[in-house]
């Protein structure tokens, strides 16, 4: 029996897997910060469903070191090893949640994808994953015959973000103010849209009339002019940023789009805005033209994939 779990920064899935198909049980969905860490959240959990653990697999939105992970967006550190204790000892893995996404890829099925980028997509080529949502997660999929796919996490959500034009050097210098280092997460995220349109509004001189990426979205997608140009302005991040993934790893095997966002703006995320950002890569836009890009609609992949990763490690022993 695997109890895996999605501990993003906003919910949390928690589910039972076992035998064949491999399929959740009692699947569960939790806002992750009503809980004070990990320990309380998968305690409150089992109290709930009464089953015995016999192996936990949990992808979390953060770097995962030497079996410990510090999310940042929610302040909780633990280990493996602590949470083996508290669980009587049994196996613990802790995987990045993007690397989690990842190792899910090969087992989706074409329904569970949406292509926003048309391309010739080769089965055995590296991919490129990335997911906004309360941060921005990326990861590879690298490809090979043996021993199998090998995911990557990385941390890159935390990298510079590069301005392009005097309106985005603009929002850079307005994000500097506030928060000294600019990553890309402060753009393309939840939290991002917020950053932008408040951005946006400052430099129009008009107090913002929303508060939250869910009301930002929604204005923008009814056509109100300012959430929409900050909507804009992030789908022109999220693409330049895909771009940059698929060229980090050679993706000829796709770029996959994870997260809450990507599906609630599909819209805009399948418009020539986003394509264009994804292109415009100077003397290597050829070699995008070629590389397919997809929005993962399955309801919960990096459960899935934290599952799919807990069963490999206990076939390998």
């Amino acid at each position: 029996m695997i109890l895996a779990g999605d501990i993003g920064g906003t919910k949390t899935q928690l589910a039972l897997f076992a035998g064949e198909p491999f399929q959740p049980r009692e699947f569960r969905t939790y806002p992750t910060q009503e809980f004070d860490g990990p320990f309380s959240l998968l305690e409150h959990y089992l109290s709930q469903v009464k089953a015995k653990v016999e192996v936990l697999s949990l992808a979390v939105a953060g770097p995962v070191l030497y079996g410990e992970v510090y999310m940042v967006n929610v302040g909780w550190r633990f280990s493996e090893g602590s949470l083996a204790s508290a669980l009587g000892g049994c196996p613990v893995y802790l995987l990045n949640d993007l690397e989690a996404l990842a190792f899910a890829l090969p087992h989706l099925d074409a329904q569970d994808l949406v292509e926003v980028k048309p391309g010739q997509r080769e089965a055995e080529g590296n991919a490129a994953v990335l997911a906004a949502g309360t941060g921005l997660g990326e990861a590879f999929l690298i490809r090979r015959r043996a021993p199998g796919p090998i995911p990557v996490a990385t941390e890159g959500g935390h990298a510079e973000f590069y301005p392009t034009d005097e309106l985005t050097w603009g929002l850079r210098e307005f994000l500097a103010e506030r928060y000294g280092h600019v990553s890309l997460e402060r753009v393309v995220s939840g939290p991002g849209i917020e950053n932008i349109y408040q951005f946006l509004c400052a430099r129009e001189g008009v107090a913002p009339r929303y508060s939250s990426a869910k009301e930002i979205g929604e204005a923008g997608l009814a056509g109100e002019p300012l959430p929409r140009k900050c909507l804009e302005l992030f789908v022109a991040a999220y693409g330049a940023e895909a771009g940059n993934m698929a060229l980090r790893c050679l993706a000829t095997g796709g770029v996959f789009l994870g997260g809450g966002i990507a599906p609630k703006l599909l819209p805009l995320i399948q418009s020539p805005l986003f394509q264009r950002s994804f292109l415009d890569k100077g003397r290597l836009s050829s070699f995008l033209q070629d590389v397919p890009v997809f929005v993962v609609k399955h309801a919960y992949p990096v459960l899935y994939g934290a599952a799919l990763y807990a069963r490999a490690q206990r076939e390998r022993q």
